[in-house]
This record gives C-alpha cells, sequence and structure tokens, in this order.
C-alpha cells in the first residue's frame, strides 16, 4: 500500500505541485482547499490520471475543530496518515504603519497556528503507527524580514521555530519533522511581487541565480523530505532560494 499524505492548500500553487510530485510517487493524497474547491477538484483529476487515490476535502485549517475532522476523514478513507505538508498559507504586503489588528492575527493564524494544529493533531495518529514525516512550507522571508511584508515574515519565521522544536518532541517516536522555506517562486499569489520594482531588484541584484524559482523545484525538496531516502533528517531547513539567503 502507498503511503498517504495530506497536503493543506494543496489544490493550486506550490501546493499544487507537491501534490503532483508525491503522486507521481505513488502517495494516495489528502488534499484541502478552504474556497477553491474547482482548483482542488483539478488538481485531484491529475492525480487521477497518475493512478492514484485522492480525497478532497474542505479545511479551515486555522480552526481545531475543522482540523480534527480533517485528519479524522484522511483516517477513515486511508487507515492512517504517514505526512503533513503544511503548505497552505497567505501573503499581504503592506506598510508595516498601515497594517491592522484583524490583518496581523488573520496572518498568524492561517500561516502559524494552522502548522501547530495540523501537526497537534496528526501527531498521535503517527505515535501510534510508530512515525511519520512532517514538512512545513515556511519562506526567505522568515529568514530575512521583509519591510513590506512584516507580519508574514514574522508568521513564517515562527514555522521555522515550531519545526525545530516539533523535530525534537517528535523524534522519540519516529517523527521527523522538517521544514522547505522558497524564495522567489512565480506563483499566482507572488506576480505583484514578482513584478514590482523591488522583485525585479531582487532578481537582478539578490538572488544568485537570477531568477524567480518554480514551483517544482519547491516540490522536488518536499517529496525528498517525505520519502524514506531522508530518514536521517530532522529538525532542519532547506532553502530552496536561488542563492537568496545562504544558512
Amino acid at each position: 500500500m502507498g503511503k498517504i499524505a495530506v497536503i493543506t492548500g494543496g489544490g493550486r500553487g506550490i501546493g499544487r505541485a507537491i501534490t503532483l510530485a508525491l503522486a507521481q510517487k505513488k502517495f494516495k493524497v489528502v488534499v484541502t482547499y478552504f474556497t477553491r474547491r474547482d482548483c482542488c477538484e483539478q488538481t485531484a483529476a491529475e492525480v487521477h490520471e497518475l493512478g492514484c487515490e485522492t480525497l478532497v476535502v474542505q479545511a479551515d485549517v486555522t480552526k481545531r475543530e475543522s482540523v480534527r475532522q480533517l485528519i479524522s476523514s484522511a483516517t477513515d478513507k486511508f487507515g492512517t496518515v504517514d505526512v503533513l505538508v503544511n503548505n497552505a498559507g497567505i501573503l499581504q504586503q503592506k506598510p508595516f504603519n498601515t497594517i491592522s489588528d484583524e490583518e496581523w492575527d488573520t496572518m498568524l493564524a492561517t500561516n502559524l497556528k494552522s502548522v501547530f494544529l495540523c501537526s497537534q493533531e496528526v501527531m498521535p495518529v503517527m505515535m501510534r503507527q510508530g512515525g511519520g514525516s512532517i514538512i512545513n512550507i515556511s519562506s526567505s522571508g522568515g529568514q530575512l524580514g521583509g519591510m513590506l511584508a512584516v507580519h508574514y515574515a514574522v508568521s513564517k519565521a515562527g514555522v521555522i521555530a515550531l519545526t525545530r522544536s516539533l523535530a525534537r518532541v517528535g523524534a522519540p517516536d519516529g517523527i521527523r519533522v522538517n521544514c522547505v522555506t522558497p524564495g522567489l517562486i512565480e506563483t499566482e499569489m507572488s506576480q505583484k511581487e514578482i513584478h514590482s520594482e523591488v522583485g525585479l531588484q531582487k532578481i537582478g541584484k539578490e538572488i544568485p541565480l537570477r531568477r524567480a524559482g518554480q514551483v517544482e523545484e519547491v516540490a522536488t525538496a518536499v517529496a525528498f523530505l517525505a520519502c524514506d531516502e531522508a530518514s536521517y533528517i530532522t529538525g532542519q531547513s532547506i532553502n530552496v532560494n536561488g542563492g537568496l539567503y545562504m544558512g
């Protein structure tokens, strides 16, 4: 039986690429969405074309009960969860002094609290089966900071710290926890940044490889961490950023 992976926000962008990369490795995949079911259904159809089973679940990953229902749906369908990819996230760029309380809270709930909730709910399942792999998607913004996305940078830095802590928590039970930190990647969400003055300067002067990355390049790193070949890797941040941040 193929391994079972849950990918939050797996219907589009980086999440879609991750879903397809795992399906190519014969994972059975559970793909979540919050509002865009059409994207998830399209991704699920592509998974079926690869000969793999999938399950599409609507989930608000900022809410405990919704996350519980997600994990329950996954285990009811497939029996267990071997891999969790905490990918769901949002990006907002605006000057620091204009960020509202609501925008701050929404950013941290979507990008950081969701990782806490999903990990906390899936770890007992992984403990019962003797192990598993949790892969969190952070960002180079969480390593470098960002003048136009302070709340985003804070949330993604928190994901890195949470990854390291959970790696220590999960290790005695065979649960590996790692992080992939993409840089400037071509997605629907990043188009505004890529074509902005700041984005063009980043590509031209700050990224040694002088280009934005592709979603498949991020997905390759995630797929590696999900597989047994990475069985001695935990607590790490794998940078996929063209050299934007080296550390």
